[in-house]
């Protein structure tokens, strides 16, 4: 007969990481519950113990800190949806995540979880890979900080080691100039994960021309996509249809989609194209302070 699951609350990190050292593998950490349960439900995974972090103070706050906008952990969607401070400093975030799933959802899911369940079809992903978003992880070797772009791997699969925890997420603010946009396409209900998702930033030089450009693309393919030369391709022109048809082209045909019940990966690329060019055209309208094109 198999053991029962063996469920721990610790109240500090050090007692947390401690836990899952002494589980290895075998154990899940758990903050907001929402996919771990439902991974469970479908035995996609079937830890021997969980290490509940719900009860660790200091893991919910939202802030400044040098300069840059920080998530705890622990921090609810609903959370940063409805904080003026989010609002008020990276708009996209807030309207991003008032996007995932539905009000009951959101109440529940963390910042923390769901990055470090690298779901490939969630809305947060890509717009904080877009914005250029740092994760800060501890494990018993003390604190470290990994670059969005390098945290996912693949499918449920990030850089975090089994005794390491995602302890919150550091987002620096959008220069002066900057217009922003998120684009969230479904293919079924509302409330469904995206077939695609378009995060888009656009930086306005006084002329008019682009000073930067980022893309993320998330949903397509087992992680979030940026490509640095891509965006380069802006620099300095006009984002005008011409360089923003092309840029939504080379992504594209960069990106190897993925077939799912949301979409095939033909239907995907075509998306991917699509949403890519609206994201864009959102972003350069919001820089130049004009009406949304869409």
């Amino acid at each position: 007969m198999p053991e029962p699951l063996r469920f721990y609350q610790p109240t500090t990190l050090d007692a947390a990481i401690g836990l899952l050292a002494d589980h290895g593998e075998e154990a899940k950490v758990i903050a907001g519950a929402t996919a771990l349960t439902i991974l469970m439900r479908q035995r996609l995974v079937a830890p021997a113990a969980l290490v509940s972090i719900g009860s660790i103070p200091g893991l919910d706050g939202i802030g400044l800190v040098d300069g840059r906008l920080h998530l705890g952990a622990m921090v609810r969607h609903r959370d940063v949806e409805r904080s003026e401070l989010v609002g008020t400093t990276i708009r996209v975030l807030a309207e991003t995540f008032a996007k995932v799933a539905n009000v009951r959802v959101r109440n529940a899911a963390t910042v923390g979880g769901v990055l470090a369940e690298s779901d490939y079809a969630s809305d947060p992903p890509a717009v904080l890979l877009a914005l250029d978003a740092e994760i800060e992880v501890r494990g018993p070797g003390g604190g470290r900080t990994i670059p969005v772009a390098e945290f996912f791997v693949a499918f449920y699969e990030t850089v975090l080691a089994p005794d390491e925890i995602v302890t919150g997420v550091r987002i620096p603010i959008p220069p002066p100039g900057s217009g922003t946009a998120y684009h969230k396409f479904v293919t079924r209900s509302s409330e469904d994960r995206p077939c695609v998702g378009v995060a888009a930033l656009v930086r306005l030089a006084a002329d008019g021309s682009c000073a930067e450009l980022r893309v993320a693309v998330g949903a397509a393919a087992e992680t979030p996509q940026r490509f640095a030369d891509v965006e380069a391709l802006g620099a300095g022109e006009r984002p005008e249809p011409d360089l923003i048809a092309r840029v939504a082209d080379e992504y594209a045909g960069r990106i190897e989609t993925l077939d799912d019940m949301r979409g095939s990966a033909w239907y995907r690329t075509e998306m991917v194209r699509v949403w890519v060019r609206r994201a864009i055209e959102s972003a350069r309208d919001a820089a130049a302070g004009r009406p949304a094109s869409r």
